[in-house]
């Protein structure tokens, strides 16, 4: 049945170019997209495209979205894949009378103070967390949990904004030269990060699995390799699937993709399997990075389209996972001086065992420090049948990779390099 549908978009790559997932010649599509957004679309199957400066301006956004209901007619759908915009989405739903789902359900999995407020409701360990809109709710999270403490936006992403506080003197001096508006303050976790990306439609769980975080998100912000490994070991993911369950049930994800993260202490697992495991946070979308690549590439499901699928209601119908092979990834962080001109990037195909493709900067390229996890100095992906070989193909990746750069603004030919 041919369908009316609205679509916000912010991406500038091969994930918005949603003439892939979603036929344009059958349904009428509309889109409401920044600068960078517009780049991948097909103009010719759109029914219109309206630019605007700033998709998170919500009252510009809801004027743009009621002028093209007025001259097209009412929407069936509205589709927003980035994180950044399921709260505008929400509320475009209620004011355009679009089915779908609701501020109160999106703040579920954007607000991490409700967020956790659910899940240690639903009996399962969270950090201890608190707003911290002011210094007196900071001085009082230091003065139940003691140091360190992290504090990060309640609704950010991506690892931008989080500061952590190990002593005294940096609570003081964050207080002193920080506003914090809508930020969270929790407990810092000792532990293993993992990762969880799957697919739960109607309240079945699809597809899932979970990854191993050779680093931690906030590292590779700050300069460190990240890494990630998919989990080969029976009786972990066999717990990892019961706690996802009663994650997905205490925030009442029910059809969505989903990137969930959680750290694996030393502690007991207790009589449920979860004792061990706290909830850091969840995103109601696609895993960022290198997870949709190998998802795609390796076990053959393609999340954005199972994304576009789950947001106007249609039936999935996805290939079982081959979980006899283990795939992973590692991001190369930008140069710590940026911007970063980049000279040179080695590849490391044929030289590294179980790598299967590469995405390098050319020469020329600016690195700035806002690409975050998609624009960075070099993404590898590997397969191979155990976890064990994925891990030391990311070793032996890490110690050959070389970045030659220079300071983007520098008149001279110095250059650095990182291996």
């Amino acid at each position: 049945m041919a369908s009316h549908i609205l679509i916000l978009n912010r991406w500038s790559n091969e994930f918005g170019e949603y003439h892939r997932y979603v036929d344009h010649r059958a349904n009428r599509v509309a889109y409401l997209v920044t600068p960078a957004g517009r780049e991948p679309l097909d103009e010719q199957l759109a029914e219109a495209i309206v630019t605007v400066p700033d998709l998170g301006d919500t009252a510009a956004v809801a004027a743009h979205a009621k002028e093209l209901a007025n001259r097209y007619g009412r929407f069936d759908h509205i589709i927003a894949l980035s994180e950044f915009d399921l709260e505008t989405a929400a509320e475009l739903r209620a004011t355009l009378d679009v089915p779908g789902k609701n501020s109160t359900e999106v703040r579920k999995v954007r607000d991490k103070v409700v967020m956790k407020r659910h899940i240690e409701q639903a009996g399962l360990r969270v950090p201890a967390y608190g707003p911290a809109d002011s210094a007196e709710q900071v001085r009082d999270l230091v003065r139940r949990v003691g140091l360190p403490i992290v504090l990060k936006p309640r609704a950010g992403a991506d690892s931008q904004g989080i500061f952590i506080c190990r002593t005294d003197a940096e609570v003081a001096g964050l207080l002193a030269d920080e506003a914090l508006v809508d930020y969270e303050a929790e407990q810092f976790i000792e532990g293993g990060l993992y990762q969880v990306d799957g697919v739960v439609q109607g309240g079945r769980l699809l597809v899932v699995r979970s990854w191993q975080c050779l680093a931690g998100c906030l590292d590779f912000a700050r300069g460190t390799p990240f890494g990630s490994v998919a989990n080969d070991d029976a009786e972990f993911e066999r717990r990892v699937v019961s706690y996802t369950e009663r994650v997905l049930a205490a925030l009442g994800l029910t059809d969505d993709v989903f990137h969930l993260e959680f750290f694996r202490t030393g502690g007991p697992a207790g009589d449920d399997g979860h004792g061990d495991l706290v909830f850091l946070e969840i995103g109601a979308r696609a895993g960022g990075g290198q997870v949709r690549f190998v998802w795609r590439d390796v076990y053959g499901v393609d999340l954005i389209d199972a994304s576009v699928k789950l947001q106007i209601g249609a039936k999935l119908e996805l290939p079982p996972m081959d979980l006899g092979t283990v795939a992973g990834y590692l991001m190369m962080p930008e140069p710590p001086v940026r911007p970063a001109v980049v000279h040179g990037v080695s590849s490391l195909r044929d030289r590294v065992p179980d790598l299967y493709d590469e995405t390098l900067p050319p020469p020329g390229a600016i690195l700035n420090g806002t690409g975050g996890a998609r624009h960075t100095a070099g993404t590898f992906r590997f397969r191979a049948p155990t976890a064990q070989r994925v891990k030391q193909a990311i070793s032996r990746a890490t110690e050959l990779y070389e970045l030659s750069w220079s300071a983007a603004e520098a008149a001279t030919d110095a250059t650095g390099t990182r291996g």
